[in-house]
């Protein structure tokens, strides 16, 4: 009776570890494109410019990627469902302040720290739920939370549409506050502490590493409009990787390093942390320059455009569960290369279809298309990076990969912009459609990398299921089966 109770015991903090895992991911995956639809409106209300306008977005990613090693090596020091609940705190808080704003520098401010927050729970919500969970089942767990994520960050045009339309946009950060309370009380009791490493915080670690992904994000952002050889943009590409170059040289001398350079020995873990750079660069481009297209150039409402944007968006929720079953039967290989090649076609279809007349006809069908390959890959990446590591680096490995997705998401919508920005413009829907199909095509060949990522990903020498390799001995995190 006292084994049945334990194992029930288990499974219940099991569903409770996912349940606040993956709602965290989609409240604060929603968030970082849920305010693009309400520019117009803090257009209006705040009479700010569009570079004003863009930190409203940008501010959260830069933010939220400085700060993902930072919180990954804290909870893995400190405990990890006690800096997760900090997290939620700092990001619900944020929320309040964002809702508050009385001017744009306000909100933006309010911004970066509601990315902060994120850029610390997020990657430990993975980590907590990859070691609550055994490893015949993290793959149906991680695909379950990649499907929140997904749709979150796809959704949030179409969510932040509907709210500015139906309520005011402070209402998009309002509904954050009974969410992030939720979720930091049902955590204290559901949700157990999980691992910690007690190593040595890395303070020199944690500032080369934040202070070269901020440079080199900045200047990616800010390019296209300061000049790509502007002193500040070249300082910012310059200075951000020399400091990324001397933190990896840190790294390697340090006796208590935040990012073991052992694990990009680990093929499956480097390969993984590729293919999220890229999948989410493709993610966010297509999101950044597709609404655009079609409100500007297409002349849709907010709702209206976050409703045609439904086919590339809506396929997370039903595909990506599935996938990440398939990944515990088949390994993640496939399904990575699956996934990262139908976004590359869809793209490619996109840049090659559109034209200034045929409107949303010509590209619902590549939305799909691309939809779908983003449902499977994402799931998919993340699972082979948690599968490549050691439970006790589950911390780290997340804190990582996420940091290579959100730099990733950066540099989609930079590279994007750029080839826009030079092929076309605003003023008519032909001068709109002359840059978004290049830098479309662009975009195609980047995600193309991301296949040949996936092709390096080993197949685990044991897919753990039950009834079947490590999974016949009751299965603990330490049996997950490693990638070499």
């Amino acid at each position: 009776m006292l084994a049945a109770s334990t194992v029930d015991t288990a499974r219940t903090m099991q569903r409770w570890t996912l349940i606040l895992g993956s709602l965290t991911s989609f409240m604060v995956g929603l968030d970082a494109l849920v305010v693009a639809t309400a520019l117009p409106t803090l257009h209006q209300e705040f009479g700010t410019g569009v570079e004003g306008l863009s930190w409203t977005v940008n501010a959260y990613e830069l933010a939220f990627a400085a700060s993902i090693l930072t919180g990954s090596t804290l909870g893995d020091r400190f405990g990890r469902r006690r800096v997760f609940v900090i997290g939620i705190s700092v990001f619900t808080i944020a929320s309040a302040l964002c809702a508050l704003s009385p001017n744009v520098e306000f909100l933006i401010a309010a911004r970066i720290l509601q990315g902060i927050g994120g850029g610390v729970c997020v990657p430990l919500s993975l980590a907590l739920i990859t070691a609550a969970t055994p490893p015949h089942l993290r793959g149906k767990a991680l695909g379950i939370w990649g499907a929140f994520t997904g749709v979150a960050v796809a959704a949030g045009p179409l969510i932040g549409g509907a709210i500015v339309e139906g309520l005011a946009w402070q209402w998009i950060f309002w509904l954050n506050i009974p969410v992030g309370i939720a979720i930091v009380a049902l955590t204290a009791r559901k949700i157990d502490e999980g691992g910690r490493s007690f190593a040595r915080v890395d303070p020199i670690g944690l500032a080369l590493a934040t202070l070269g992904v901020f440079a080199i994000a900045q200047a990616l952002i800010r390019g296209n409009a300061a000049g790509w050889s502007s002193a500040s943009i070249l300082g910012g590409l310059i200075g951000g990787t020399v400091a990324l170059a001397l933190f990896v040289a840190w790294e390697h001398r340090s006796a208590s390093p935040m990012m073991p350079m052992s694990l990009f020995r680990n093929r499956s873990f480097t390969a993984g942390c590729v293919a999220s750079f890229v999948l989410m660069a493709g993610i966010f481009a297509l999101g950044f320059l597709t609404a655009q297209y079609l409100q500007l150039a297409l002349r849709h409402g907010p709702l209206g455009v976050g409703l045609r944007l439904l086919p590339a968006t809506g396929m997370a929720l039903f595909v990506s569960p599935l996938a990440g079953r398939l990944a515990d039967r088949l390994g993640e290989k496939p399904l990575v290369m699956l996934g990262l090649g139908l976004q590359t076609l869809g793209l490619l279809m996109i840049g090659t279809l559109v034209t200034a007349t045929n409107g949303y006809s010509a590209i619902i069908g590549p939305l799909f298309v691309t939809g779908v390959g983003i449902a499977i890959a994402f799931p998919t990446v993340t699972t082979a990076v948690m599968r490549s590591v050691e439970p006790a680096q589950a911390g780290i490995a997340s804190g990582i990969s996420n940091t290579f997705r959100q730099v990733g998401a950066v540099f989609g919508v930079a590279i994007a912009t750029a080839i826009f920005a030079s092929k076309g413009g605003y003023g008519t829907a032909s001068e709109f459609v002359n840059g978004y199909r290049p830098a479309f095509t662009a975009l195609s060949a980047l995600c193309a990398v991301g296949i040949l990522a996936g092709f390096a990903i080993r197949r685990p020498t044991s897919i753990d299921t039950p009834g079947r390799g490590r999974g016949d001995h009751n299965p603990t995190p330490a049996s997950v089966p490693l990638q070499r």
